[in-house]
């Protein structure tokens, strides 16, 4: 690639590649309010739970989004700032409203929280 690019293209390539999809998209834009269950994933997107399992991954894989154990339920949240900051250039580029600063997702994320 061109050294004087500004950023590096495959990993931006495979998180745009990742969000090519309205269900992980709408995953996206769902944790940007907070960090969510799988089960309260699944009733925010009306999607069944294997199906949104598969997008969690898919997310995961692309470093969008982590997550953690808490009991019985998994607990899903952006991956860091980064993801952060790319889901809410999405919502302001495609006219949706400016996105609040991060609360404690961002806590979470930084703190190690994986599949």
């Amino acid at each position: 690639m061109n050294a004087a690019l500004p950023i590096a293209v495959e990993p931006a390539v495979a998180q745009l590649r990742a969000l090519a999809n309205p269900a992980r998209l709408g995953i996206l834009l769902t944790l940007l309010a907070g960090e969510r269950s799988v089960a309260a994933l699944e009733a925010a997107l009306g999607l069944r739970q294997p199906n949104l399992s598969q997008h969690l991954g898919e997310l995961r894989e692309a470093g969008l989004v982590v997550a953690r154990r808490e009991a019985r339920a998994v607990i899903y949240a952006l991956a860091d700032d980064a993801a952060r900051r790319l889901a809410a250039s999405l919502v302001q580029g495609f006219g949706g409203a400016a996105v609040p600063p991060p609360g404690p997702v961002a806590a979470f994320a930084t703190a190690g929280g994986s599949a």
